[in-house]
């Protein structure tokens, strides 16, 4: 695939990992007090706690990467907290309510953030990662005569911008879903892009026909075996001759896609590979809120670099 040509501007990295716990907290409060409260408080019975103060402890707890009691004490000692909540919930109420923070409500308040780096003519790369779980899978193997296990992993689908490092939509499956049905699902919702970059898993004449639909170039790395014949899509054929009369500069810009194992790399390292939760929908959220957390920093650091009027890479 290529090595990375640039990385991250140490003076913005270093200036957003110093204030992180600071900078992310007042982003969040922010963001979940200009949406409408994730559930309506029962009316029957005792007041319970606000839903955006439990909503805020738990986007806290994942994006922190704290514990329960460590979040109950963070929200404490938080003055920005302490001034905009009038109760302060437990570690039990933060637990539960992560039972009931929605990925719906979860993406509404990650579009929230990242509303502003949303634009026309993006350049967009695409890919997936698998997060381990607690579960494993066995069967029994003919060949060899014995019983075999894995241990299985949830698939997480995303399309990030290429300038911005900002995921702009995701999707997550079992192991076993094919990239290429996910494609569809991770273009629908941006707007007008210029190019989008993906390996030979999302190679397709309808995906390249997707991208030509919004106005795009597909660099789509082709199989051994594609051939030329349109079948009904005219974005594959002008995509085919391209890398066919030009491969190495064709290659270069399709390279650019290397940032996207950096986003993992990022995701992974700080918020951790593995997936604690044990229910299947409990994981698919716990790995939206890991991409989240993830967005709301790369927000930070776009934000920082453009008032500092720094750039945000510099080459390696």
């Amino acid at each position: 695939m290529g090595c990375a040509k640039q990385r991250m501007n140490p003076t913005v990295a270093n200036h957003v990992n110093r204030n992180f716990t600071a900078l992310f907290t007042r982003a969040v409060v922010k963001a979940v007090h200009r949406l409408p409260p994730p559930w309506q408080p029962n009316k029957r019975g005792r007041k319970g706690h606000d839903p955006k103060t439990v909503a805020i402890g738990c986007l806290l707890k994942v994006g922190l990467n704290q514990t329960y009691d460590s979040i109950e004490a963070h929200m404490k000692d938080s003055q920005s907290l302490t001034l905009c909540c009038l109760v302060l919930p437990g570690h039990s109420v933060i637990h539960r309510g992560m039972t009931r923070l929605s990925i719906k409500y979860i993406r509404k308040v990650m579009n929230l953030i990242i509303r502003f780096l949303r634009r026309k003519n993006m350049t967009i790369a695409v890919d997936s990662t698998g997060f381990s779980t607690h579960q494993s899978s066995a069967w029994y193997d003919l060949r060899i005569e014995r019983q075999g296990s894995r241990r299985d992993c949830i698939k997480l689908h995303i399309s990030v911008d290429v300038h911005t490092g900002v995921v702009h939509s995701f999707t997550t499956t079992r192991w076993n879903r094919h990239d290429s049905r996910e494609f569809s699902r991770l273009i629908k919702r941006l707007p007008e892009v210029d190019k989008v970059l993906g390996d030979k898993a999302y190679c397709s004449r309808a995906n390249c026909q997707l991208v030509a639909d919004k106005h795009g170039t597909p660099y789509l790395s082709f199989r051994e075996n594609a051939a030329r014949r349109p079948r009904r899509s005219l974005a594959w054929v002008i995509s085919f001759r391209a890398w066919k009369r030009d491969p190495e500069g064709w290659l270069v810009i399709y390279h650019l896609r290397s940032i996207i194992e950096s986003v993992f790399s990022s995701m992974k390292r700080r918020w951790g590979s593995f997936l604690q939760s044990r229910k299947r929908w409990m994981q698919k959220r716990e790995l939206a809120l890991k991409v989240f957390a993830y967005n709301v920093k790369q927000v930070l650091m776009v934000r920082y670099a453009r008032e500092r009027k720094v750039t945000l890479w510099i080459r390696v």
